[in-house]
């Protein structure tokens, strides 16, 4: 009898608080994110990674146009997607959620356009998520891609609570198989996945006493994304209670504070097919 393979490990988890983060996420970070993607000219698109939908909906929000298609390795992710879409009154005729492995895909068509975000930085090889997904690509296909490049991040002052935590997390990541600096290397992953006219882009965060009302928005953001990690890492055996209260504290004394700076970047990339 064969075993059932488990599903790999996710740092985020996928209980209930972290499906909610997902959206919270995705409307923060929306503007940075979107205000470079344009899928005008696209009708059919391919959703890489579509977990509880979060990205879904603010591409259905900006291009009402598109049909989407959206592929999910995760059960309990699809059905969260769905609830979600049944409460804002979107219908299958607009969105339609698959589960299956990214890494050999077997779709039913083709799509004139692909979106990825935040989901290379969870795959132990990228390559064969972007090979898998270009027989279902359209010739000219636009693809984007959103990755996180980790080593960015930088507050002031400098808390040493944070940046312990925020190492801890990252090695974590890395031993499950991902990779926190996958957005410095998407113009190599696209280009040996045989995708072309690449097209490369920094954006993200250099927030400081000029916006403090985005600034202390972001930095409660992030102290709820470092936290998502928290079960697992205590889990493991990797930090402890107090090392989690300790971060937590810290990104809210930095998050009040007038003169705090909170920084990040993330990659973004224009490819076609």
């Amino acid at each position: 009898m064969s075993q059932e393979i488990p599903a790999p490990k996710y740092i985020h988890g996928y209980h209930e608080v972290e499906q909610e983060r997902l959206r919270e996420q995705a409307m923060v970070i929306e503007n940075p994110i979107y205000d470079f993607i344009d899928f005008s000219s696209v009708t059919e698109l391919l959703e890489i990674g579509s977990g509880v939908g979060a990205q879904t909906e603010i591409l259905l929000k900006r291009f009402p146009h598109l049909k989407i298609t959206g592929v999910e390795y995760e059960s309990k992710q699809i059905e969260k997607a769905k609830e979600n879409m049944t409460k804002l009154g979107i219908g299958q005729d607009k969105v339609e959620f698959i589960q299956q492995d990214a890494t050999a895909l077997q779709l039913p068509q083709k799509y004139d356009g692909a979106f990825i975000c935040w989901v290379l930085e969870h795959i132990s090889d990228p390559v064969r998520v972007l090979k898998s997904m270009k027989p279902f690509l359209k010739t000219g296909a636009k693809v984007s891609i959103t990755e996180v490049f980790n080593s960015t991040f930088y507050t002031y002052p400098v808390k040493e609570a944070i940046m312990e935590y925020w190492t801890i997390y990252n090695q974590y990541q890395v031993s499950i198989g991902g990779d926190p600096q996958v957005g410095a290397r998407l113009g190599d992953l696209l280009q040996e996945s045989g995708y072309e006219q690449i097209d490369l882009r920094s954006e993200g965060f250099h927030l400081d006493s000029r916006m403090p009302q985005e600034k202390k928005t972001v930095f409660t953001y992030w102290k709820n994304l470092m936290s998502s990690g928290a079960p697992l890492l205590l889990e493991e055996g990797l930090v402890t209670e107090k090392q989690v209260k300790d971060m937590q504290e810290a990104m809210d004394k930095l998050r009040d504070l007038p003169q705090s700076v909170f920084y990040y970047r993330f990659i973004q990339a224009t490819a076609f097919a």
